[in-house]
């Protein structure tokens, strides 16, 4: 009888000792929000709007957060090395569709980690630019104010490499009073340009502050790099507030952008645009206000300016429902090619 009780007290410690060195949690987010979005009097005519005509609509996705849901694990190998796992899988939270062609089209990479040597993660992962923005260059983390907007065709704000690239190989380096290097290199394989880029963040106390290079090279359409964009951003928590600023610099587009950049029929040598933002948080309230702007600087001389300001008004339920109301405005030269003027959301969004 003793030796019985041993024999289950060991089980027992040892299936504890297996369930505390591995792990795999299921998560996601739910997003839907109902939107009016008004056009503009000379507002450029698409599938779904005419001039003048606003429409309404239930949006499933990409308001504060895209809906996803998805899977994540680790487990300690010993002697502080472990192994790493994430495949997220974003869907249209109005009609639970795959949003995407790809089963998991956000995230779906393996790696080992260290504090002492670093991380190296392997498959398909966020972009530095994003990871930047996400950290310290958009007060709404690529959210309802996102900087991440197309404001007419060939026209955007700034840019984010797509915000995901596939068969990328990441290094990050271990924490070093604060700092924090990451390279990133996804290879082209034949098909595409080889994505490649660095970044330094730093994070202490109220202060997140960051800087990334990120590019193109060899591609089918062009040799070297082009595309080239350099990023800073930094933001500052006083307490009542946190103010953010950010800058980005796009570069050396190259002949194999020619079909996205040809704007207005000439040919966009560079991109200078910056972004400033605020939130304030009161009990169970956030205010957010964001102001991005982007000067296209085209062959011959001549410029196009695009702006986009907006504000938000998030409130907690809980921890992981909110309720949010969203209102952003689009502006800029030549203003018949823009997509969208006005749009306003009313929407609920629950982690799990």
């Amino acid at each position: 009888m003793k030796k019985s009780i041993l024999a289950l007290a060991v089980l027992g410690a040892f299936a504890g000792a297996v369930s505390a060195q591995s792990s795999v949690v299921l998560y996601g987010r739910l997003d839907n929000a109902v939107t009016w979005t008004d056009p503009g009097s000379n507002g450029r005519v698409t599938s779904d709007t005419t001039v003048g005509e606003s429409v309404f609509r239930l949006n499933g996705h990409d308001v504060i957060g895209g809906s996803r849901w998805g899977l994540r694990g680790s487990e300690d190998l010993g002697g502080g090395l472990k192994a790493n796992f994430v495949i997220e899988s974003g869907f249209n939270g109005d009609t639970g569709a795959q949003s995407g062609s790809k089963l998991f089209d956000r995230q779906a990479f393996v790696g080992l980690s260290s504090k002492s040597i670093g991380e190296i993660r392997l498959g398909r992962q966020q972009t530095l630019t994003r990871e930047l923005d996400l950290f310290s260059g958009d007060i709404s983390g690529e959210g309802e104010l996102t900087v991440i907007d197309t404001v007419a065709p060939g026209r955007f704000l700034y840019q984010n490499f797509g915000t995901r690239v596939d068969n990328a190989v990441q290094y990050i380096t271990p924490n070093f009073g604060g700092f924090q290097i990451r390279g990133l290199v996804a290879a082209g394989e034949g098909a595409t340009a080889r994505q490649q880029g660095v970044s330094l963040m730093y994070a202490g106390g109220p202060l997140k502050a960051g800087l990334s290079y990120e590019a193109y090279a060899d591609g089918p359409g062009g040799d070297g790099s082009y595309n080239e964009v350099m990023m800073l951003g930094a933001s500052y928590d006083f307490g009542f507030a946190t103010l953010l600023g950010s800058y980005q610099n796009t570069t050396d587009f190259g002949t194999a952008l020619t079909d996205t950049v040809l704007v207005g029929g000439a040919q966009v040598e560079d991109i200078q645009a910056y972004n400033v933002g605020v939130m304030v948080p009161f009990g169970a309230f956030q205010f957010r206000a964001q102001y991005t702007s982007s000067t296209m600087e085209r062959d011959g001389g001549s410029d196009l300016d695009q702006d986009k300001y907006g504000a938000s008004l998030r409130y907690s339920l809980s921890k992981r429902t909110q309720l949010y109301t969203v209102v952003t405005k689009r502006s800029g030269d030549d203003d018949e090619m823009f997509s969208r003027d006005t749009q306003v959301a009313f929407g609920i969004g629950h982690n799990f």
